[in-house]
């Protein structure tokens, strides 16, 4: 498989419509890549570092009220207490899903390799990203929400 930034940037996209529409039944709308990724408002990242068949990494950055609401509608209505760490784990969980359907689809019969999803606050002056020969920047539409997606390609492996 050709492992270009712009070939699996499509990949990637279509990994999280059909794990999003699968683990808590939202649909994407629309998928628009950017320029620039620089949310305002309280969002928590998620990042997955990928090892095989390329290095580099895949994140989900989504508003924190919103995250609460995936995590209702994945578990159920009826969790008694939710709180950070449990919003932390479902996301993770998500990101982990995300991750592995996407380098399933690139890896084609091929190994591939993945870390272990991290979740923390969006911080803007530290994750401000902008899209770069090795970046790119994708910006989902889903049910009058919306989040982000960001894919860093590091080195490719034979």
């Amino acid at each position: 498989m050709d492992y270009s930034i712009d070939i699996i940037g499509d990949e990637l996209t279509e990994a999280v419509t059909e794990s999003f529409e699968n683990l808590f039944f939202a649909e994407v709308e629309a998928c628009d890549s950017l320029d620039e990724l620089n949310p305002d408002e309280a969002y928590l990242l998620i990042m997955v570092d990928t090892y095989k068949p390329f290095k580099g990494s895949v994140g989900l950055v989504v508003p924190k009220d919103y995250s609460e609401e995936i995590v209702m509608e994945m578990m159920g209505d009826d969790i008694e207490q939710l709180n950070d760490d449990l919003i932390s784990d479902a996301l993770s969980e998500i990101s982990n899903t995300v991750v592995g359907r996407f380098l399933a689809k690139v890896a084609e019969e091929q190994e591939f390799a993945l870390g272990f999803p991290s979740c923390r606050s969006w911080d803007p002056k530290v994750d401000g990203l902008e899209r770069s020969e090795n970046s790119r920047l994708y910006a989902l539409d889903l049910e009058e929400q919306q989040i982000y997606c960001i894919l860093n390609k590091n080195i490719v492996q034979n």
